[in-house]
């Protein structure tokens, strides 16, 4: 089920996180590379956490996934797509143990009905560059690659689309 996250999470959102890292740099992957500012981190969290943005997937009354439902970021996105109909999507993370139970699909997908009975065209997001598994993890889901927004110091800029006039 998707929750609204409360404050009661926030420390559950930062272990995630920082789980998160070991669990790419397990499989060789450079995102959320190590030595990055912590503080930095956190902060970004925290932004999107105070502005009520982050939801869970909740299974047996556990968090065992979570996002953050943002504006699109106008360095990625011309001002014609962030006029459209959409939700975005940031921060597709799940817990630690918790890979391949399909949870974070799961999670997407009630996001994508949610949007739809909204009466949005879109669900967007950008992730990591030269994680190319996510970007494979995307496209097995329905996404269609959009293009690469190459930003000096920014490694999120794979921009992908899920057209919910196309979806069953």
């Amino acid at each position: 089920m998707l929750i609204t996250l409360d404050e009661s999470h926030r420390p559950l959102v930062y272990q995630i996180r920082a789980d998160a890292e070991d669990w790419l740099e397990a499989r060789d992957i450079d995102q959320y590379r190590r030595g990055l500012d912590p503080t930095v981190v956190r902060a970004n969290i925290d932004r999107e956490f105070d502005a009520g943005e982050f939801r869970g997937w909740q299974v047996d009354g556990e968090v065992v996934a979570v996002l953050a439902i943002i504006e699109p970021d106008p360095e990625l996105w011309t001002p014609e797509e962030i006029a459209e109909p959409q939700t975005y999507v940031s921060r597709v993370m799940v817990a630690k143990d918790q890979h391949g139970k399909g949870y974070g699909s799961a999670m997407l997908k009630a996001v994508e009905e949610q949007a739809s009975a909204r009466g949005d065209r879109w669900i967007r997001l950008n992730c990591w560059s030269t994680n190319y598994p996510l970007h494979d993890y995307y496209r097995g889901l329905g996404f269609k690659y959009v293009r690469t927004v190459d930003i000096p110091g920014r490694m999120s800029g794979a921009l992908f689309q899920l057209d919910l006039t196309q979806v069953s």
